[in-house]
């Protein structure tokens, strides 16, 4: 039986998305577009009892959860620093087609990223779930704690392969996650069970919003290049 659902939002549109500038850990806030789609969203999500919400502590995280949760008064949000997009060094602020060379040695190792996400699943998804089913003690009746967490694009994807790659979550017959990209606002659906295992219900999402959107996310880089 599933004791919390999990869903996860990426945050909503920045100039810097439609512009191609890498952001990174700079602070930027949502457009007038990112807005819009922060409210369709906080409609589609309406029906949702959520019980927490966590979101990055960067603006553009923290306004598309405030949005959201305009809907769940009462509902508090915590904001993590872990929760943050991948430090990217000296290509933050600057155009993806502008930038030469390699990668940057100050960008944040791919390892201590996907060990960042990872932990702050364990520490605040894994033991809620411990928490919930602890307070259920056994009992079955009782439907699923619900949970907002609104982050980043390069975020979600590494804390999805982690997931995905250590067989914590497993995907649903029909959920393909293919680069593991997702749009600006879009809805990624995790359901854990009593035991802490996860199913992949839905995967970066966008059929709420009937809005243009940035393609792609160049805070998502190939390293290989």
């Amino acid at each position: 039986m599933a004791a919390v659902v999990v869903y996860i939002l990426r945050h909503g549109e920045t100039q810097e998305n439609r512009a191609g500038v890498m952001q990174g850990h700079l602070d930027t806030e949502l457009n007038a577009a990112g807005i819009e789609q922060a409210q369709v969203t906080a409609e589609a999500l309406e029906k949702v009892s959520f019980v927490a919400a966590h979101s990055s502590d960067l603006s553009r995280a923290i306004k598309t959860a405030e949005i959201v949760l305009k809907k769940h008064p009462g509902v508090e949000l915590q904001k993590h620093e872990a929760l943050r997009e991948r430090y990217m060094g000296d290509m933050q602020g600057v155009r993806i087609s502008e930038w030469e060379g390699p990668m940057p040695a100050n960008m944040e190792p791919a390892a201590d990223f996907a060990t960042r996400a990872d932990q702050w699943w364990k520490k605040s998804v894994q033991s809620y779930v411990s928490s919930v089913t602890s307070r259920r003690g056994g009992a079955t009746s009782e439907g699923p704690a619900h949970i907002l967490v609104v982050s980043h694009g390069g975020l979600i994807r590494v804390l999805l392969q982690g997931l995905i790659g250590s067989r914590h979550v497993r995907c649903a017959e029909g959920v393909d996650v293919g680069r593991y990209r997702c749009s600006n606002a879009s809805v990624t659906v995790i359901e854990v069970d009593e035991s802490g295992k996860g199913t992949l219900l839905l995967f970066a999402d966008t059929a709420h919003l009937d809005v243009e959107l940035v393609e792609g996310n160049v805070d998502v880089v190939d390293e290989g290049k």
